[in-house]
Formats: structure tokens, C-alpha cells, sequence
């Protein structure tokens, strides 16, 4: 990401939104994040494909 996007999808204060997430069951949080976030493909592919209705899309 270059340094205009990064202004431009996070660090501009005009724009930017700020979330505060709370996490009820770390365990399970590190889980999915390390799904996500790591290297084996499929796992990652069949979450997103499960949970891709739930999402919230600002359009």
C-alpha cells in the first residue's frame, strides 16, 4: 500500500471511522484470526463463504 493509500483509507481524520471491538472469547478470537490471517487457503476461502451473508457493506 502506498503512502496516499494508506492516507486515504486510514489515516485521514476526515474520513476515517473508529470501532471499538470487544472480545468475549479470546480463544476462539485468536482461532479465527490466525485462519484468516495465515497460510493455508481453504480454511479462509470456506469461512468467508459461510459467513459472507452476515457482512454489513456500506454501499
Amino acid at each position: 500500500m502506498s503512502e496516499t493509500q494508506l492516507w486515504e483509507t486510514t489515516m485521514n481524520p476526515e474520513t476515517r471511522t473508529f470501532r471499538q471491538v470487544d472480545i468475549e472469547n479470546a480463544t476462539e478470537a485468536d482461532r479465527v484470526f490466525s485462519m484468516l490471517m495465515g497460510d493455508e487457503v481453504p480454511p479462509r476461502r470456506e469461512f468467508i463463504e459461510k459467513n459472507a451473508t452476515y457482512a454489513n457493506i456500506d454501499a
